[in-house]
């Protein structure tokens, strides 16, 4: 795949070919056979996004969306000093893939972000702790309004508004971000006017960054919402071409499709070198693994099929994963993230000592010494016969992300319909969430309560060792 001077980011898979890494490689000639198969594929989704059934392609292009996020993101900036993100998963990843990459020094004035996307009650007691909650607002994110997590977090969250501010003031804190019309985080902005935004119902956890689920917190950071939307856009640009060959989302999704189905790599790796996208590289790995791993063909056949992603960093992960990737089963596919031109280079002195092994890296930088042990990795996994692609940024910024944010969602839809099953749903989430409601004693749910205390019945004493 040629690259083009008008992109911000792109996508090199010469590393998936028998040219160059060998016969672990993909020949032309099998790619060739999945291409009408994905031509197809990509037919059935743009009939599927014209009727409205894929939602999210077109939020890019959600003004009304985007503008409502970036007033209430003012008001936020004009009333707190903090944000506090109450979410997870798909509510908390996408917003601190971006926090991650925009550094503060690169923002508009706008609140210090915090996300709480876990429960630990250390974490949580000890972030409450660092705010001031007369300075803080809260954004209460679910789609659903019944995340159990989320709505334990509102509650102790509630309690210390009302501490601080009183019982009249502390609605003034909160933002409601759920379903536009149900779910009990709906019922409670309604019955207490809480200022709240909308997730489009079409739009799944996973794939709602470029919802206010993600804009709005984003906005509130000082970061351009407006420019990571025309990333996304731009991405859209390629992304909905019909060839397969120019379509880079498609490209990268039949690769991996052949390298599963051909060669038996079901282990994915995302490793960019960049310290500031290993985020990212944590929001793939629940779209890759949420949206692919299905028990169930669309046609209810049992099949288990999936890729489990890995997230690494470069070039730290050289020195703890890499071994691993070079000479251990040929099990992985690993995708690199190169940045051309970082927002800051350190130069590397001359050494005053005449060492060898320090003269070679005096006249490089620190940018260049990264990007080196990028392509050093890149080539020694090309030698060991070992499938690689590369994914290349000019520079980390909101366009650069808005694109890549894309691409992967619409990759891990052309994935999905190349292995048959539906990408869009989580039926083995959903299992646990019933366990979970079951032992809080959530009403409703005393047949999977019975479940619980049957399996834990059947853990025996002399294998629970200390």
């Amino acid at each position: 795949m040629h690259a083009s001077a008008t992109r911000p980011v792109r996508l090199d898979v010469n590393g998936f070919f028998s040219h160059m890494i060998g016969r672990g490689g993909i020949a032309s000639s099998d790619l060739e056979l999945v291409i009408p198969r994905l031509a197809t594929v990509l037919e059935g989704l743009e009939v599927r996004r014209r009727s409205g059934e894929l939602a999210f392609y077109d939020l890019p292009y959600d003004e009304q969306a985007i503008a409502q996020c970036r007033s209430l993101a003012g008001d936020l900036i004009a009333e707190f000093d903090d944000l506090l993100v109450l979410g997870i998963g798909g509510s908390a990843l996408g917003t601190k893939a971006v926090l991650d990459a925009i550094a503060p020094a690169r923002r508009a004035r706008g609140l210090r972000v915090h996300v709480a996307d876990n429960v630990d009650p250390d974490s949580f007691a000890t972030l409450l702790a660092s705010l001031n909650p007369e300075r803080t607002a809260v954004d209460v994110i679910s789609k659903s309004g019944g995340t159990a997590e989320t709505l334990a977090q509102l509650l102790i969250v509630r309690q210390w508004l009302i501490a601080a501010v009183g019982e009249r003031a502390w609605q003034r804190h909160v933002v409601i971000t759920t379903d536009p019309e149900r779910g009990p985080l709906r019922a409670l902005a309604d019955s207490e006017a809480l200022r709240s935004l909308p997730v489009p119902p079409g739009v799944g956890g996973r794939f709602s960054v470029l919802t206010a689920v993600g804009l709005l917190p984003i906005a509130a950071a000082g970061i351009d919402i407006q420019a990571l939307c025309e990333g996304a856009q731009h991405a859209d640009t390629f992304c909905s071409q019909q060839d397969p060959w120019h379509n880079p989302a498609a490209l990268h999704a039949g690769l991996l499709f052949l390298a599963l189905r051909e060669r038996g790599c079901n282990i994915h790796v995302l490793m960019p070198y960049n310290d500031s996208l290993l985020r990212l590289a944590e929001w793939y790995a629940q779209l890759w693994a949420e949206s692919l791993g299905k028990a169930r063909a669309l046609d209810g056949a049992v099949v288990e099929v999936g890729q489990t992603p890995v997230r690494a960093l470069g070039a730290t992960d050289q020195h703890s994963q890499v071994q691993l990737y070079v000479e251990g089963p040929r099990d992985k596919v690993v995708t690199f993230v190169r940045v051309v031109q970082p927002h800051q280079d350190v130069p590397i002195p001359a050494s005053p000592y005449g060492l060898e092994e320090l003269d070679y890296l005096s006249g490089h930088t620190l940018g260049e010494l990264l990007n080196m042990e990028q392509r050093a990795t890149e080539l020694a996994l090309a030698e060991a016969g070992r499938m690689t692609s590369l994914i290349e940024l000019e520079r980390v910024d909101e366009a650069a992300l808005g694109y890549l944010l894309y691409m992967f969602e619409v990759q891990t839809l052309v994935a999905g319909a190349l292995l048959n099953i539906d990408p869009l749903d989580q039926p083995g989430v959903e299992a646990g969430k019933r366990l979970t409601f079951a032992m809080a004693g959530r009403q409703g749910y005393a047949a999977d309560a019975e479940r619980v205390r049957a399996m834990l019945q059947r853990k025996k004493d002399e294998l629970v060792l200390g």
